[in-house]
């Protein structure tokens, strides 16, 4: 739904509020048990402006860690910088689904904590997996977060059919590139994280929903929020144009009118999946 940094700032509050509790509970107990001196490795894959990075630093304080903040974005990861947001991480200016030693980033089999949040729906879910298992030291963790799972349910609703026709366009969009890459994950990948996590011999500790409530009455950050919403969903259905014009023009209309009035709401599912790549056993 677009990398700009605004969006990327506007959504913030609503992916922590999204976050499973658990699964962060999680990372919180296996960090304290740690050994005292340990400043784990973490990578954070797809960092963007460094949002899920500043929640890592904020689970596991007061424990340093070292980090390594890729993104194939150098201009996000430089806007990211130039805020103080990355902190004393390492920017890695890279694709994420390739080794990351060769680029400045660590080398694989010695990262402690992998995350991406917002990211299995951009890309084939395989290759993902296989990337944090190669990654991840045996122990380590992988925390990929707020993976869309196919539902942005906007309310008040007058027309379902064509609620129905906007949803299945605009997922239609989200899944093009899975016609060259058939586990690209798209508007189905939060349920699908999980079962390629598994395949390339993760342990699944936690698979739970993460869903942002936007509302109009949110204020500010809310009505910004839903705004984006409105705009990303016409301009994939327009690209796609199995909706009518009219009919798209109309469901605009009335998104638009209910957010000026103050009554647009929207659910948007995702799924959070804690894994942990099997310890070597001994002998």
């Amino acid at each position: 739904m677009g990398f700009e940094a605004k969006w990327l700032a506007a959504r913030g509050p609503y992916d922590e509020a999204a976050l499973d509790p658990v699964a962060i509970g999680g990372i919180q107990r296996w960090g304290a048990e740690l050994r005292p001196a340990c400043a784990p490795v973490v990578v954070d894959l797809g960092s963007g402006t460094g949002a899920a990075l500043g929640r890592v630093n904020r689970w596991l304080a007061p424990r340093q860690v070292r980090a390594y903040a890729v993104d194939r974005d150098p201009t996000l990861l430089s806007v990211a910088a130039a805020r103080g947001l990355l902190g004393e991480a390492v920017p890695v200016v890279a694709d994420l689904l390739e080794p990351l030693d060769g680029r400045g980033g660590p080398e694989d089999g010695t990262v402690d904590l992998v995350v991406g949040h917002a990211l299995a729906d951009l890309v084939p879910l395989d290759r993902l997996a296989a990337r944090v298992r190669a990654l991840t030291r045996p122990g380590g963790l992988v925390h990929l977060a707020l993976a869309y799972d196919g539902l942005t349910e906007f309310s008040p609703t007058a027309d379902l059919d064509l609620e129905r026709a906007m949803l299945a366009a605009f997922h239609r969009h989200m899944d093009r590139p899975s016609i060259d890459a058939s586990s690209y994950g798209g508007s189905t990948a939060g349920r699908r994280l999980a079962p390629a996590l598994a395949a390339a011999g993760l342990e699944v500790l936690i698979d739970a929903p993460s869903a942002w409530l936007v509302r109009a009455d949110d204020g500010l950050i809310g009505q910004r929020v839903l705004s984006r919403l409105i705009r990303f969903v016409v301009e994939a259905v327009a690209e796609v144009g199995i909706v009518p014009p009219d009919d798209l023009e109309g469901w605009a209309r009335d998104r638009r009118s209910a957010l000026a009035d103050g009554t647009l709401s929207v659910r948007v599912e995702h799924r959070d999946v804690l894994a942990r790549v099997p310890a070597k056993r001994a002998g």
